[in-house]
């Protein structure tokens, strides 16, 4: 049975809304892969893809996104996964589990009569052990050297946040990028995420558009468990001036430019996470300057109220 809270949890949410991004997913790749293969990368040409490669047991392991990106002056492509790691502790199978989810990939693309492309597994980890990517080779430290040779052998990209050094976050270009990491890397410890919230903020205050920076705020007070007022009333002076500034210029844009840039689309989706992960409807009017009758109605018209 699948572990549903998992799965649908705050945390992979906000991964999975964070890559299906073009430019973050972009700015994602450019600072986690390593720099002599985002050199053969033309990741201009980034394409998300409908595939998944989980079978049903692995669902209660992973989620993933796959895009494609072609090589730079040429045809070939490659397709990368990212992979949630839904756990919040380090698994020693999970170099096996990879294994499998390799193989179910190539098995699809062969199925499908797809022309080959190598799979980059990139796998993400936002729990708060600290954690040694085993390698298959790892496994078998008591078997003469001729045995390797049997055994799988495949490279993974490992992100721990956990492992992440802060100078490493806040030296991120993007700042959408920083912040949203910034927060992950910080969900499980309050005190500290108070601490980062106004360099966090700061790297929101040059961003552009709204939708997905909603989903930030939204995504704090998933994991704080408060509303807007609680949160000022719990913050230093000094951070509440920098938190509340940049909240209201980010909701003061996405209602002003809503109707006309878009941003609608991007509200709608806001209150559906919202309510999806259990906020009242009372913090998702403040959360999103709409109405109740407009948050009802968007909620009814998605078969979430009767």
């Amino acid at each position: 049975m699948k572990n549903k809270s998992s799965i649908t949890s705050p945390h992979n949410k906000l991964v999975k809304e964070l890559f299906s991004d073009r430019q973050l997913a972009r700015a994602f790749l450019e600072e986690m892969l390593p720099s002599e293969v985002v050199y053969l990368l033309n990741l201009e040409s980034l394409q998300h893809q409908n595939n998944s490669y989980l079978s049903p047991p692995m669902e209660e392991i992973f989620s993933d996104v796959v895009v494609e990106v072609n090589l730079k002056n040429s045809d070939d492509s490659l397709q990368i996964s990212l992979l949630i790691e839904h756990k919040s502790y380090k698994d020693p199978r999970v170099s096996f589990q990879l294994m499998r989810y390799l193989a179910e990939g190539y098995w699809q693309q062969l199925k499908n009569k797809q022309p080959l492309r190598p799979i980059v597994p990139l796998l993400f980890y936002h729990g708060r052990q600290r954690w040694r990517l085993k390698q298959m080779e790892d496994f078998f430290p008591n078997y003469p050297p001729i045995f390797q040779r049997y055994i799988p052998s495949f490279g993974i990209e490992f992100v721990s946040l956990i492992q992440m050094q802060d100078e490493r976050l806040v030296q991120l270009r993007d700042g959408v990028l920083s912040a949203t990491l910034g927060l992950l890397r910080y969900s499980h410890d309050w005190p500290t995420l108070l601490k980062r919230l106004p360099r966090i903020m700061e790297s929101l205050s040059s961003s552009h558009g709204t939708g997905f920076v909603m989903s930030l705020f939204v995504y704090l007070f998933s994991v704080t468990e408060l509303t807007v007022e609680q949160l000022k009333e719990n913050l230093p002076e000094e951070i509440k001036t920098t938190f509340m500034s940049t909240y209201d210029r980010i909701m003061a844009e996405g209602i002003e430019k809503g109707i006309e840039k878009g941003i609608e689309k991007g509200i709608e989706k806001t209150i559906l996470n919202a309510f999806d992960n259990g906020i009242a409807l009372e913090t998702i009017r403040v959360i999103t300057g709409e109405s109740d009758e407009k948050i009802k109605q968007v909620l009814q018209r998605n078969h979430r109220l009767a």
